[in-house]
């Protein structure tokens, strides 16, 4: 008992588990340049913020060898979580006080293997990949920039809805009518389309997407932090209108991922990196280009 006290004298962590040892001990030695981070953080995400305070630690010399391994551990966590609460509080305020404009351009083809075994589009594979010819075409950037900056505030609008794109094809799986619209998913509403407002379509989307709508501003809030960050969801839905056959799939878009999604102030991190992108016909191209009833692209270009 002497010598375990003697021990607890000199070492006040002493007979404590790691999780219990005072970060205390692992101070910071000098200041970390915070808006840098941040900006790190809303360009890359957390893999890039992480590896850039891990170089930050070893250029101000605060890696010492003779410290245990959760030493590092604990600095990471000191800085990466103060980077965390700081960020959300910038973000909040930019979408608050200063309006953002953003631009949506589809850089990265989607692929019917993108969304692996998912019934949907594995039960409709030739309705899903024309679907994906014309969205891959970027026949849908314009009217989807559109609707995000309807209200003059693109990060508040996709805080809180999603953009649909519906297409329908006759007998041969040309698609002959295409639509673009704006919905807030719960309670689901559809709040506008671009164009002509389609009546006649919008119990088809309800019925499809409504099940759904908690599942996956869920997915939004959880995976992709849509309740801090911008994340562009878009949902797409095809159905064949001779034989009522249809499928749906789901694409997250970021301001971090992949220079698709821009908006000033969350994207200037993406500046000077260079991007490759595979081409955008590689299912081959639509066999039909419809029309957005009332939407003229050049008209509604922002």
């Amino acid at each position: 008992m002497g010598e375990a006290k003697r021990r607890k004298d000199l070492d006040p962590n002493f007979g404590k588990p790691g999780s219990f040892r005072s970060d205390q001990e692992f101070r910071l030695e000098v200041e970390p340049d915070y808006p840098y981070l941040i900006d790190v953080y809303l360009s890359e995400g957390s893999s890039g913020l992480i590896c850039a305070i891990q170089e930050w630690l070893l250029e101000t010399d605060q890696i010492h060898s003779n410290e245990p391994p959760f030493a590092l551990t604990s600095r990471l966590n000191q800085v990466s979580m103060t980077v965390y609460s700081m960020a959300a509080k910038q973000v909040q305020s930019l979408a608050s006080q200063s309006p953002k404009l953003a631009e949506f351009t589809l850089k990265i083809p989607m692929e019917p293997e993108d969304f692996g075994r998912y019934a949907p589009v594995q039960n409709n594979v030739a309705l899903a990949t024309e679907a994906m010819r014309l969205i891959n075409s970027g026949y849908f950037n314009n009217a989807i920039t559109f609707l995000i900056n309807s209200d003059g505030d693109a990060v508040k609008t996709m805080r809180n809805h999603v953009v649909i794109l519906y297409m329908g094809t006759n007998a041969a799986l040309e698609i002959i009518d295409a639509a673009c619209a704006l919905v807030k998913l719960t309670p689901f509403n559809i709040v506008t389309y671009a164009g002509e407002q389609r009546d006649s379509i919008t119990g088809l989307i309800t019925k499809t997407f409504s099940p759904l709508a908690s599942k996956i501003q869920n997915f939004r809030i959880n995976n992709k932090g849509a309740d801090k960050f911008p994340c562009l969801s878009l949902l797409s839905m095809i159905e064949n209108k001779s034989t009522g056959a249809s499928c749906e799939f789901r694409k997250h878009y970021t301001a971090q991922g992949g220079n698709q999604l821009v908006i000033p102030g969350y994207s200037a991190g993406n500046q000077g990196i260079s991007f490759h992108y595979p081409p955008m016909d590689v299912l081959g191209k639509p066999s039909n280009i419809p029309v957005i009833r009332g939407f003229d692209d050049k008209d509604n270009q922002r």
